[in-house]
């Protein structure tokens, strides 16, 4: 299926949380993807697989990298593989990851929801990035089913075995991410069989996070700071609560509107984020913000005590 003429497989550098100042590639369109989670940030999925297929061509997936790295002032810290879905359901996946490599940009990270990992063949293409970020939300098909809900044919307990597989033979980093939504997955008994499954896979690091941004289905509730850092101290490995984005400089102020909107467009953010990402000073930032809002490109989502910025298809 391949990408629409002129479709953007490549986004940022953006300010990532975890892998500093970060160049996106999406292989997916959106939203592709072997789930349905009620906090994703990009909205409801709307083609729910677990069919490996080539969507994007990835030819044309690396030219893009190629012209994006070749207009940077200063290269990216990472090239993640993220974006529009599940970036493991693109049977490309190794051959993007080798092709990067030859690069010798950046180092070279994946973001997935790990649901795919107990096929060999997964394993082995995730094996040539640097870092890879799985996630694991419930362990319980219960709430496995309330917070992430998966295609039918997903069990929970074959994920976790693939993750396991995949920590013993990937020779990366390895963080696992567990994001927390409150009434849905924080009980203490899903928080106990968490740390049981985190504890069976290993990883170098466990991430715990929350909604942080405005998610797929209304009235989903992020679990407060201080409930995430006693379930991080009590995991029994090492484990972090995910920090917001560091404030980053050099932004190239000229494309800084379609670069917002771009990255917007793949997940909401605050002025602050927009700040980070451009190297914008903060005044600018939300002068920038305002400018696009009335033009349309940018639109306001408040969420909790927060407004966030989702870019439209709208052109300047």
């Amino acid at each position: 299926m391949p990408a629409p003429s002129g479709d953007q497989a490549v986004f940022g550098p953006v300010p990532s949380r975890r892998l500093g100042f970060s160049l996106g590639v999406d292989l997916l369109l959106p939203k592709t993807c072997t789930l349905d989670c009620v906090y994703c940030e990009l909205g409801p999925t709307t083609r729910r697989t677990t069919q490996r297929q080539r969507f994007r061509s990835a030819r044309q997936v690396l030219d893009q990298v190629e012209r994006r790295l070749a207009s940077l002032a200063h290269p990216p810290d990472f090239i993640t593989l993220a974006g529009s879905g599940e970036p493991t359901l693109h049977l490309d996946l190794g051959l993007v990851l080798e092709e990067l490599a030859r690069l010798g940009t950046a180092r070279l990270a994946v973001l997935t929801n790990g649901t795919l990992c107990s096929d060999p063949a997964v394993r082995e293409e995730l094996s040539r990035a640097d870092v890879v970020i799985p996630s694991l939300d419930a362990v319980s098909p219960e709430a496995f089913r309330r917070v992430n809900r998966p295609a039918p044919e997903l069990e929970v307990a074959e994920i976790i075995e693939g993750l396991v597989s995949l920590r013993k033979q990937f020779q990366g980093e390895m963080l696992l991410e567990i994001l927390l939504v409150q009434g849905l997955n924080d009980q203490e008994g899903e928080i106990e069989l968490l740390g049981q499954a985190a504890r069976r896979i290993a990883p170098d690091m466990v991430q715990l996070n929350t909604v942080v941004r405005p998610p797929a289905l209304g009235g989903v509730r992020p679990v407060p700071h201080q409930r995430l850092a006693e379930i991080a101290s009590g995991l029994g490995l090492p484990c972090q609560v995910i920090a917001p984005p560091a404030r980053q400089n050099g932004g190239e102020g000229k494309r800084a509107a379609d670069q917002v909107v771009e990255m917007t467009r793949r997940r909401p953010c605050t002025v602050e984020d927009i700040a980070a990402m451009t190297g914008l000073e903060s005044s600018r930032a939300r002068e920038l913000v305002q400018e696009l809002v009335g033009a349309g490109r940018l639109r306001p989502e408040p969420f909790g005590d927060k407004t966030f910025y989702r870019g439209t298809s709208q052109r300047g």
